[in-house]
C-alpha cells in the first residue's frame, strides 16, 4: 500500500505544505507592518481554555456550547490589577448553502478583579461564514449528514467569518454600564499536515487567522477596538474527539483614531467533543 493510500501525505505535498505554511504565516503577518506605528504601553500573557460540546441536530442545523475560563497570569504593568474570567457560550450554525454558514450566538461571562470590581458580560452575536473554496460532498453517517465538516474540496481551507455583536458589561461598585456596538471579520486558513483533508480522522491541521474588532460608534468601553492573529495547531484525534493548542496575539486602543496602546499575549487549549 501507497503512502497516499495509508492517508498520510506524499513527499511532494509535504514539501508544499511547508512552503503554504510560510507563506500563511507572512500573510498573517504583513498586515501588522502597514497598520502603521506600534506604541504598547503594557503587555501580558493569559492562559486560555476552553471545552466544546458540539450536537448534529439535522442535516444543516448544529448545536454547542463552550465553557470558557480564562485568567491573567502576568503583567508588565504593576498598577494593572490581575483577573480571572468563566464565560458560557451557546451558539447555532446553519448551512445554508455548502459555501455558507449562517451563525448565532450569546456570550455570557462573569470577570473578577483583584481589586474588587467584578463584571457580567451579555454578548448576543449575529453573522455569516463563507467558504472561500466550496465544500465537497457531506459524509453521511447512517441518515444524518456532518454538517460541521462537510470536507473540503483542497487540502487547505480559506474562510471568512463576519460578526455583528453587541456587548454589553455590567459592573458592581457602582460602575456604569458600558455597551458596545462592533463589527468583527476574521479571515481563516487551515492546512492538513499529515492527511488529504483535515476532516480525516488522525489528521493534524496548521490553523492561523487575523481578526478586526471594529466599534461602529465612539464606545465607553476601553479597548473595544481590536486586532487578533492566531497561529497554532489541531488535532482531530477520532469523530468524537478534536483539541486544538493555539497562541494568540491581540493588540487593542480606544478608538480607531489612537495608536494600539496594549499587547496581550495568551496560549489556549481547547477541547471537542462531538456528540452523533
Amino acid at each position: 500500500m501507497t503512502t497516499a493510500q495509508k492517508g498520510r501525505a506524499p513527499t511532494g505535498f509535504r514539501v508544499a505544505g511547508l512552503r503554504s505554511i510560510r507563506a500563511a504565516v507572512l500573510c498573517c503577518g504583513l498586515p501588522l507592518c502597514a497598520t502603521g506605528r506600534l506604541a504598547f504601553a503594557q503587555t501580558n500573557l493569559q492562559l486560555w481554555g476552553d471545552l466544546s460540546l458540539n450536537w448534529l441536530r439535522s442535516d444543516r442545523l448544529a448545536y454547542a456550547l463552550d465553557i470558557e475560563p480564562q485568567a491573567l497570569v502576568t503583567n508588565t504593568d504593576p498598577d494593572a490589577p490581575g483577573w480571572r474570567t468563566f464565560g458560557l457560550t451557546p451558539n447555532v450554525e446553519y448551512s445554508a448553502k455548502r459555501w455558507l454558514d449562517v451563525i448565532a450566538e450569546m456570550g455570557t461571562g462573569t470577570t473578577h478583579q483583584t481589586d474588587g470590581l467584578s463584571s457580567f458580560e451579555l454578548t448576543p452575536r449575529a453573522g455569516l461564514r463563507f467558504h472561500i473554496f466550496s465544500r465537497g460532498v457531506p459524509t453521511v453517517i447512517g441518515r444524518r449528514v456532518r454538517l460541521v465538516e462537510l470536507p473540503p474540496t483542497r487540502r487547505f481551507i480559506l474562510r471568512d467569518r463576519l460578526l455583528v455583536e453587541q456587548r454589553n458589561l455590567f459592573y458592581n461598585q457602582d460602575e456604569p454600564t458600558s455597551s458596545t456596538l462592533r463589527v468583527r471579520n476574521r479571515i481563516e486558513f487551515q492546512f492538513a499536515l499529515n492527511r488529504s483533508k483535515s476532516t480525516d480522522d488522525g489528521a493534524r491541521t496548521f490553523l492561523a487567522d487575523w481578526e478586526w474588532f471594529l466599534p461602529v460608534d465612539d464606545p465607553a468601553e476601553r479597548f473595544a477596538s481590536r486586532q487578533r492573529i492566531r497561529s497554532g495547531l489541531a488535532f482531530r484525534h477520532s469523530y468524537t474527539w478534536r483539541s486544538e493548542l493555539v497562541y494568540i496575539w491581540t493588540r487593542s486602543r480606544d478608538t480607531t483614531d489612537e495608536v494600539f496602546s496594549t499587547s496581550d499575549n495568551a496560549i489556549s487549549f481547547t477541547v471537542r467533543r462531538f456528540f452523533k
